[in-house]
Order: C-alpha cells, then structure tokens, then sequence
C-alpha cells in the first residue's frame, strides 16, 4: 500500500528546552489532523524540526485508507473546533477516541500504523502532565471542595469535571498559569450559558458536532472563571 494513504493525529506540545525558561509553560489541548506522504515518524520529525523549541507528537495514524478525502471529511465535521488550518481545540480531550471511533465504524479497512515514541517527546509529555496535575490539585482542587463541589479529574491529568445543575463543566490547565473553561449543556441553549456564565464566549455555531458544548471561557485566570462560576450558583 502507497505510504501516500496515511492519515494521522498529532499533538503539539512544549519541550524541555523551552521549560527550561517557564516551568510552568504546557500547550493548550490542541490537535493536529493531517496526512502525509512517508512513514508518521518521518512526518514528526519533519513537524519537529533540528531547532524548533516545539515538540510535535503523532499519536495515531492510519493507512489502508483514502486519506486525503477522509481528512477532508474530518476537517469538515469538525470544523466547529478548528483553530486553524489543520488544528483544532480539543478541550474535553475527546477527539482521539471520536476519530478513531469514526475510522472504526466507516472505514473498517484501515490499518493502524504503531507509533514509534520520541524519547524527548515522551520526556517532555510526562513532565507537562505531572505539571498540569499538580496544578489542578493545588489550585483548582481546594476552590470546588470549598464550594462543595464533586468532581473528576481526566484520566491525563489536564482537566477537571464537574456538574452544575443542567450544566457539565470542563476546567482545562493551560500555559502560564491559565485555564479554559467549558461549558456543556443538553438541555440549555448558547444564548442561555452566555447569560448564566459571565465572560462566557459563544462558540461557531455552523456545524451540529459537539452540540452539547456551548460556550467557553478562554485562557483565562482561576480567578475570573471562579468568579463566573461563583455568580452563577448565587444566582441559582
């Protein structure tokens, strides 16, 4: 099979050379999709760089598969996420399983490729998770049991969970001592969690995947999100 037909997530993230200026700096839950001509591993590199302080790591990829026309089709179902170009946010860190699900159901004969770990990627993967995880526990942690708030922290590490009335809540550790917020609702419209959430964000609203998130607060501090989250329980 032509190596032309290989499809693959990438995550970006910061590497060592760089917390060596920030300790506390991580990337955004952010996701590249994209294909290319050679091996993924080949594709890293070429996305890495000799001299990029930015580590890109492929998580997943496929062959076996006409990748250009289902990367098109993912960019287009998705494209209430995308960033720019080929990234998208994937705050709720969902978006590897949904693809790999997507590929599963409709194109049950793609073959997935093993995915060869950089060791500098690796490193610098568990040093931002650790990271992210304390961070959560140490800031964000004590100000939801004050509140008496239960919660649920990802399985990564990077985010926290939690349920208020109609709404599912995703707070998400990012760079430099910021944190989004996410706001998820079945039952709620947009226009509702913008009201209850101040400094709420409305989200594309031209594609129907992801219906249930609404609104977001951006790369904020704890501090104004706890402040959004406060005035919506006073409110209640």
């Amino acid at each position: 099979m032509s190596q032309q037909n290989t499809l693959y997530i990438a995550e970006p993230i910061f590497s060592e050379l760089l917390q060596k200026f920030d300790s506390e700096t991580t990337f955004p839950p952010i996701k590249k999709i994209g294909i290319t001509t050679g091996s993924p591993q080949k594709r890293e590199r070429e996305l890495l760089g000799t001299v990029s302080p930015v580590k890109i790591s492929i998580v997943k990829a496929w062959t076996n598969i006409d990748a250009k026309r289902v990367e098109s089709m993912l960019h287009t179902i998705l494209d209430n996420s995308r960033l720019d170009g080929e990234y998208f946010w994937d705050g709720n860190e969902t978006l590897l399983d949904a693809v790999s699900d997507f590929i599963k159901v409709y194109h049950p004969e793609a073959e997935e490729l093993k995915i060869k770990d950089d060791s500098d990627v690796v490193a610098a993967t568990e040093s931002i998770q650790k990271k992210s995880s304390q961070r959560l526990y140490t800031e964000v942690v004590p100000k939801l049991e004050q509140l008496g708030i239960k919660y649920n922290i990802t399985k990564n590490g990077k985010g926290i969970w939690f349920n208020l009335n109609d709404y599912r809540l995703s707070i998400s550790s990012l760079s430099g001592g910021r944190y989004t917020l996410t706001i998820f609702s079945k039952t709620k419209s947009t226009n509702e969690a913008l009201k209850n959430f101040s400094g709420s964000q409305e989200l594309a609203s031209h594609s129907s995947e992801d219906s249930n998130r609404r609104a977001r607060i951006p790369m904020s501090s704890l501090n104004n999100i706890f402040k959004s989250i406060d005035n919506y329980i006073k409110n209640k």
